[in-house]
């Protein structure tokens, strides 16, 4: 017979992770990136992209927070900055 995982592991891999490695912040789970952010110790955001799938739920602003966190300012955007990235910081 098949081994199936059971409720308990099956939802904990469909959690979501945070990593972090030098200047790169993704959250992902089991199966997916669902969000990204690149930037760097000034507290310039580089790129910021979340899944269409993900949009909507806070993603990336959990990522922003992290970012302000882990760098201790303020954080700017480098441009350009797209239409949807306008929309986060106005």
């Amino acid at each position: 017979p098949a081994m199936t995982m059971s409720g308990a592991a099956s939802r904990q891999s469909m959690e979501p992770r945070i990593n972090h490695a030098d200047g790169i912040i993704t959250i992902t789970d089991a199966n997916t990136t669902i969000a990204y952010c690149r930037y760097d110790e000034t507290g310039a955001i580089e790129y910021l992209f979340v899944g269409p799938a993900f949009r909507r739920r806070g993603h990336a602003r959990r990522m922003l927070a992290l970012v302000e966190e882990r760098v201790g300012r303020k954080l700017h955007f480098e441009p350009p900055l797209s239409p949807l990235g306008r929309l986060l910081v106005a």
